[in-house]
């Protein structure tokens, strides 16, 4: 008779165990809020998993390209909801959006020995700029783009883009801070680094957010769990203490994967 509370507990717990709440969630490589081979698949990841674990739901990750990221959770067959994405009018029209995560915005690097201040795109005009291909930069950006004010010379990765700077291919490449700096870090040398330098103006400045389709019945559910599991995690202190640990380089990848 002993022994019977003791086998009682272990059910309880294998019982509760089996049935917890999972939630499944495609995500993508945009370090270090979000990343595959960062601490806790980056920032962002961490902040939706801890929010997730406080109203008692745990978070099953998938990586993907972020153009499939999205189409799945669209189709909400086999994943959940995406993270993280700008709400944009048309992410607003197909998904249901959860409360802001993270700010972002963007600023322009270059070289440190190239002498650059600027106050409205129309500084930008006769510029040497790079940029990533189906990025979306902000509304003043990609309208001036649009309206051939200023050309932009894309490629595939934002690394590709740095290397281009050092050589002079381009003057100037927006990113968001943090992903920049994190992003030199990991790719280049020391020395290559200490040439690169960024920009004090942002611009483009938006929030990333949990993006669930509005056919999955269940995704209201989720989505508010989710916003009540945020709230909690603000005021506990632990969401700042990882925005101390970003600019720490905690989520900077751990492994580089660097294809053509």
């Amino acid at each position: 008779m002993k022994m019977f509370p003791m086998t009682l507990l272990w059910i309880i717990i294998f019982t509760t165990d089996l049935f917890a709440e999972t939630i499944r969630i495609t995500n993508g490589e945009w370090e270090p809020f979000l990343s595959n081979y960062s601490y806790q698949y980056g920032l962002n990841s961490h902040i939706v998993t801890e929010a997730f674990k406080l109203e008692g739901i745990e978070v099953e990750w998938g990586f993907f390209p972020w153009k499939r990221a999205n189409e799945y959770a669209k189709e909400a067959t086999d994943w959940d909801a995406s993270c993280c994405w700008w709400p944009d009018d048309e992410t607003k029209k197909e998904f249901l959006v959860s409360d802001a995560i993270t700010e972002t915005s963007f600023v322009f690097y270059h070289l440190k020995s190239y002498e650059f201040h600027w106050q409205s795109m129309q500084d930008l005009k006769g510029m040497k700029i790079g940029g990533t291909t189906t990025y979306d930069y902000g509304k003043a950006f990609m309208d001036a783009i649009a309206t051939e004010y200023f050309t932009v010379d894309f490629t595939s990765k934002d690394e590709f883009n740095y290397k281009k700077l050092l050589a002079g291919r381009i003057q100037i490449f927006p990113n968001d801070p943090s992903v920049g700096d994190a992003q030199i870090r990991n790719y280049l040398s020391p020395d290559e680094a200490n040439l690169l330098t960024h920009s004090p103006k942002e611009f483009g400045r938006s929030t990333l957010h949990l993006i669930m389709s509005k056919d999955h019945k269940r995704n209201q559910y989720f989505l508010d769990k989710f916003n009540s599991g945020l709230k909690k995690l603000k005021a506990s202190g632990r969401f700042q203490q990882m925005l101390e640990d970003l600019k720490a380089g905690k989520y900077d990848k751990k492994k580089f994967i660097f294809e053509e």
